[in-house]
Parts: C-alpha cells; structure tokens; sequence
C-alpha cells in the first residue's frame, strides 16, 4: 500500500487516539438535589472513573425527560476532578437512550441503556429515605435483579476489554453478588 493510500488511515488513527486522550473541560452541572453518583465504571488503566448521577427535584422527582448523566470522576493528579465525558468517552460510556418509566411519590424507575451495553437495561430507582434523595441502578447480575453500584472494565492491551465485572446486592435476599463477562461482540 502507497502512502497516499495510508495517510488518510494513519491521520484518523491519529485523530481517534489524539481526542481519547485529550481530557474534557467542562465540569457537569450539579443540582442540590441530585444524586450525583447512582453506579460508576472504573476501569484497570488508571484510578479515574465514570460516575453516573441524577437530576432531582426537592421532591426527589426527576428533572425532564432525560435525568441521568455520565461524568469524569477523577482522581488521578492532572486533571480537575469532575468533567463532562468527551465525544469519543461518548461513543463507550455514554447513555443511549433513557425515559421516566413511572413516577410516584413511593419511587420512580428510569429506564436507560449505555452505548456499550446497547443490549443491556438498566432500571434507576429513585425514592425519597430519611428525608434524603436515593437512587440505585437496578441490573440483572447472576441472572437475577441486583442493585449494582460499580462495574469494573479489566483492559486488554494495546486496545480492548479482557471482561466486564458487576457488582451489588440481590433485590430480594441482600446478599452481595458479582458477575464477570465477556465484552459485547460490538466491541
């Protein structure tokens, strides 16, 4: 292959690997009410994390359409601590679609699903205890509905993921539960 044939391949790759490592700047916006992180994903490569959290009103009643939001949470030196995911961050950890399912003053489910895990439903939680706004991520683990606070991506070098890992409780005994799997075939 000539390199006229290559240049527009190898400025891409260029292009892709320039904007995953340049760091959003925009810090994301938190309400007082907000749950500002229902679960997170970290991943092998560093101690930063992606945080996901929720619109509230004092109600505990979600704000508009479309509540949920993914963020940096960092805490690795360098960097601010919170920013608003980039476009390639996007493209992995961003949320694909999301809707209020039901809204009651006894709780409200948000239903979403994250681009990497098109296939995957993720039911938000979201009631009011001891005066306070909480919310939690409802995923099947183990084939049965947990509340799963962290997924940890074990990375594969140089690009890849090797499994995903959830982890949180079973809905119905409380007990802690995990599950390891293989990354979607998308990936």
């Amino acid at each position: 292959m000539t390199w006229h044939r290559r240049a527009p391949i190898a400025g891409a790759l260029a292009l892709l690997l320039l904007a995953m490592a340049a760091p959003a700047s925009a810090t994301p916006s938190f309400g007082s009410h907000d749950v500002r992180t229902v679960f997170h994903i970290a991943k092998s490569d560093d101690r930063n994390r992606v945080d996901y959290g929720i619109h509230l009103d004092a109600r505990c009643q979600p704000v508009g359409d479309e509540p949920v939001y993914a963020y940096w949470h960092r805490f690795e030196p360098g960097y601010p601590r919170f920013g608003d995911l980039g476009f390639m961050d996007s493209r992995v950890y961003g949320i694909s679609s999301q809707s209020v399912r039901t809204r009651s003053d006894n709780g409200t489910w948000v239903e979403m699903h994250l681009a990497a895990f098109p296939d995957l439903r993720i039911l938000v939680l979201v009631q009011r205890h001891d005066g306070r706004c909480v919310a939690r991520a409802q995923i099947p683990v183990r084939g049965q509905p947990a509340f799963v606070d962290r997924v940890f991506v074990q990375l594969r070098q140089p690009l890849g993921v090797e499994y995903v890992r959830f982890r949180g409780v079973d809905v119905q005994t409380g007990q802690p539960v995990s599950e390891r799997r293989r990354p979607p075939s998308s990936w």
